[in-house]
């Protein structure tokens, strides 16, 4: 039987890898939390703090800023390794580096379509 955990922690790790954000990145599993959270619920995308940040950081033992930290430094570090991946992602036109809430809805979007 396939695990759908297992199978969506699959998908985040391969749209993850070709930005350069791998296992080995130090608050991977916090950022692929968020993901696995909006896949859950696609509306939390809405109220990215009460309900994702938020109840990330109080199992983390951190404040919710930390949480969005790690997905600003993720976006920023997918933008410097890979800008031309994060455009295709985004599907709209993009200048510079996403937001963390526009990195969140770029992943989420990629994972989902497959």
């Amino acid at each position: 039987m396939i695990d759908v955990n297992e199978t969506l922690s699959n998908k985040i790790d391969d749209v993850l890898r070709p930005l350069g954000i791998t296992r080995s990145f130090r608050s991977y599993r916090a950022l692929r939390e968020c993901i696995i959270r909006i896949c859950e619920q696609e509306d939390r995308l809405e109220a990215v703090q009460k309900e994702i940040y938020e109840p990330i950081a109080e199992t983390q033992h951190c404040k919710w800023k930390a949480i969005q930290g790690v997905v600003r430094r993720a976006a920023k570090l997918a933008w410097e390794v890979n800008p031309n991946a994060v455009r295709v992602m985004a599907v709209y036109p993009l200048t510079g580096c996403p937001s963390a809430v526009q990195f969140l809805e770029m992943v989420y979007n990629a994972v989902v379509r497959g």
